[in-house]
């Protein structure tokens, strides 16, 4: 690991420190603020849930007070307006109540007082509900203009009927019950967002319940943290930024100095070699420090660079000497290669052919003299053919026989014509247009010194009177064959013993063709050459 990358990843590690430091502390003192504001909270709802409750204690104390009155019950076994107005409507202040119901057992009211005939009454549960839960004697209930606090109790017994009290909550209630808990209280619909703390105030609701034990109302409270919560979390705040402040200058003034100190002369060093330059190392050499050496050793290695390019150039100046001699062998190898290849296929056995010829015309010469004169005549047309291919060769042109014929089927019968003028053989040529016309000039170079070769063997090994010359399309590409009724031969025997087979085999895969040769002893022989599915030479 270079010295950069370990001051890299030591000042990282700083960070990562000063960070994860700061983040437990940020934590700590937020836990902490956190704890006080919920200490805060627990008290706050403490306090309203006390004054809320508060609120009902004058409804129960004038409900058990006239519940338990033995008049209250005399009063709905015979109602008496007057004692009614006398005892109830007129004790409605004393109370601080804005209304009081009366009921008979069967819930029928016998009376009910009213404080402000102006303020709508609420809507009352029916009587069951009282008789069937404790829970429902103390709800609230709703109205076209707010919420009611009401309380039920039992007169007269089991049987008997009920007396309730109730008093709305309205903006003067709502108003007194935050002046008395020294908080803002206001009443919200149960749907909405839930309370929450923000910044320096406390938020929670209380769900006012009717009847059934649903929530009709939030009775929402907001109350500002004490003032020495407040001065409190405003004191961490500033710690937590002078410590903030004072890491980021320790780590600013580490990096500054690992920068100018260790990073600059680094660089500067990696430049010179990256350049091979010593201009961006000279400040370096002025120092008085460590780096002062290190720029020295790279000023001498440069020395020592340039003096082994020198001998590097020299050696591989001579290696691409070596090297164009070594190629000029392997073209002067593979050029003799090629030249044998084709005086075994092109050249001797045009002169075999003429052999065959001239030997012919010797056997005619004592029966008939005039074919043997004709047949002579051709062997020397076949002669100075094979003269002009020697020719060829000297002057390094490929030999193409066929080149004077506008098509390969015409090259292949005018070898064919000349092979027979040399020896009484019959030599059926069968090629088909459409798939010669697909043949690329050096595949027809190949395709014709195999037919020469074929035919040429059939007439030297085989002693065949009829050969038969074929190229056909098939599914899987064009196939050209050679066929002969000669003596035949055993394949595994004639392997390697002449140039003609390795020729043939060596001339397929010029052209990735696959060569197969079928044979045996007194039945001919077939040479089969199944080209690629393109028919082309492969680029």
């Amino acid at each position: 690991m270079s010295i950069r990358l370990r001051l890299l990843l030591v000042l990282g590690l700083l960070l990562v420190a000063f960070a994860g430091a700061l983040y437990q502390l940020r934590r700590a003192e937020q836990d902490h603020i956190a704890r006080m504001v919920e200490g805060v909270r627990d008290d706050s709802r403490m306090q309203l849930a006390h004054w809320a409750d508060l609120t009902g204690v004058s409804l129960r104390q004038f409900t058990s007070d006239f519940a338990d009155w033995s008049e209250t019950a005399a009063f709905l076994e015979k109602p008496d307006p007057a004692w009614a107005k006398a005892h109830l409507d007129e004790s409605l202040p004393a109370y601080g109540l804005d209304a009081a119901w009366l009921l008979q057992a069967d819930g029928r009211p016998a009376h009910v007082a009213v404080r402000n005939p102006a303020v709508p009454l609420p809507d009352l549960p029916p009587v069951a509900d009282f008789a069937a839960s404790a829970e429902a004697r103390a709800f609230f209930a709703d109205s076209p203009r707010g919420p009611w606090q009401v309380v039920a109790a039992r007169v007269g017994g089991d049987r008997g009927g009920w007396l309730l009290a109730g008093r709305a909550w309205d903006e003067a209630q709502v108003a007194h019950l935050g002046q008395i808990s020294d908080s803002r209280v206001t009443l919200l619909p149960v749907d909405a967002a839930p309370p929450a703390v923000s910044g320096r105030t406390v938020r929670f609701s209380r769900p006012l319940n009717d009847w059934k034990g649903r929530p009709l109302r939030l009775l929402a409270m907001e109350q500002d943290l004490p003032a020495e919560l407040t001065s409190s979390i405003e004191w961490d705040g500033y710690v937590i930024r002078l410590f903030i402040g004072f890491g980021a200058l320790l780590v600013l003034a580490l990096g500054l100095s690992v920068r100018s100190w260790v990073l600059q002369p680094l660089r500067a060093v990696g430049d010179s070699l990256a350049r091979q330059d010593p201009a961006p190392i000279a400040p370096l050499l002025e120092r008085r420090d460590e780096f002062q050496h290190v720029a020295r050793l790279v000023e001498s290695s440069f020395a020592a660079r340039r003096a082994l390019e020198h001998e590097v150039s020299e050696r591989k100046h001579a290696e691409d000497a070596l090297r164009a001699s070594e190629e000029q062998v392997r073209h002067s190898m593979s050029l003799r290669a090629r030249l044998a290849r084709d005086l075994h296929d092109s050249v001797i056995q045009a002169l075999y052919a003429s052999g065959l010829g001239l030997e012919a015309a010797r056997t005619q010469m004592s029966k008939n003299p005039f074919g043997a004169e004709g047949r002579i005549s051709d062997c020397i047309v076949s002669l100075n053919e094979t003269i002009r291919l020697v020719r060829n060769y000297i002057n390094d042109i490929e030999p193409f026989p066929n080149q004077d014929y506008q098509t390969f089927g015409a090259a292949v019968r005018a070898l064919a014509r000349t092979m027979h003028a040399l020896a009484p053989v019959e030599i059926d040529v069968r090629i088909a247009d459409a798939a010669a016309a697909r043949l690329t000039p050096a595949v027809e170079v190949q395709l014709l010194q195999i037919v020469r070769e074929g035919i040429s063997n059939a007439m030297r090994h085989g002693a065949a009177t009829r050969i038969t010359v074929t190229l056909r399309d098939e599914a899987e590409g064009a196939v050209l064959e050679v066929t002969d009724n000669g003596r035949g031969f055993d394949p595994a025997q004639r392997a390697g013993t002449g140039r003609g087979l390795i020729n043939l085999g060596e001339r397929a895969a010029e052209i990735r063709a696959a060569l197969q040769l079928q044979s045996a002893p007194g039945q001919g022989t077939r040479l089969s050459l199944r080209l690629p599915p393109s028919g082309k030479e492969p680029a």
